[in-house]
């Protein structure tokens, strides 16, 4: 449950309890309890999606390309960029 403890669970569920009454905290519960699992749902997706972008092989062969063309040497005699006066 990430960072709660049973403490802290506990004294949630005593407020709800006492705010909702039983009949609609087990609602919300149940409310709260389908949200969880669409967003863990939904996050999983996505995740899986991001994992099959990266281990792309069209993307990995650019990217050794691009990387080949990085770690080439310069020229002997690169070309000078003009100065401000043109020079």
């Amino acid at each position: 449950m990430g960072n709660i403890g049973g403490g802290e669970v506990l004294v949630i569920l005593m407020l709800g309890l006492l705010v909702l009454g039983p009949a609609r905290l087990a609602v919300v519960a149940r409310r709260v309890g389908s949200m969880t699992r669409e967003v863990r749902r939904v996050a999983g997706a996505f995740q899986e999606e991001v994992r099959e972008l990266v281990e792309d092989p069209s993307i990995e062969a650019l990217a050794r390309e691009r990387g080949r063309r990085i770690t080439e040497p310069a020229p002997e005699d690169p070309e000078r960029p003009a100065g401000p006066d043109g020079a």
